[in-house]
């Protein structure tokens, strides 16, 4: 059984995705002052609410450079500020976005960044790659 002191719990919960408290409150028994989960629900909750491994934010981030270079090699046309805009709306609506430190859960990547390259993708796929290269 794991115990969790819904204080921390609560000071936690704004830094975590949409739904991330109610989960854990769903997820445990709350005794006194305390929420009491066991092991794997609490696993549960992690693979859940988690961003992915740090060796695969960097793999995903360093893929994003890379075809942000050749994307610019081949004359693509940098992202105009209303297409970052748009991808931005798109992923402040997402349940996969953490508003906190504005990344997403599903890449980890930090979106005010991966928004404005022309060679990104959303990973849920709800934008695309900006690939039209200049005459």
């Amino acid at each position: 059984m794991i115990t969790i002191p819904l204080s921390k719990l609560q000071s936690v919960a704004p830094r975590k995705p949409p739904g991330y408290f109610d989960a854990c409150i769903a997820a445990g028994t709350v005794v006194g002052e305390n929420l009491e989960l066991t092991e794997s629900a609490f696993a549960a909750l992690r693979a859940q609410f988690s961003p992915p491994p740090l060796t695969s934010q960097i793999k995903s981030a360093a893929g994003a450079v890379v075809a942000e270079c050749g994307a610019a090699m081949t004359g693509v046309p940098q992202i105009d500020a209303n297409t970052k805009a748009a991808r931005l709306t798109t992923c402040e609506g997402c349940e996969f976005f953490i508003a906190a430190d504005r990344r997403c859960q599903k890449c980890g990547c930090w979106m005010e960044v991966k928004a404005g390259f022309r060679a990104a993708t959303c990973p849920e796929g709800k934008w695309q790659v900006e690939t039209t290269p200049t005459a």
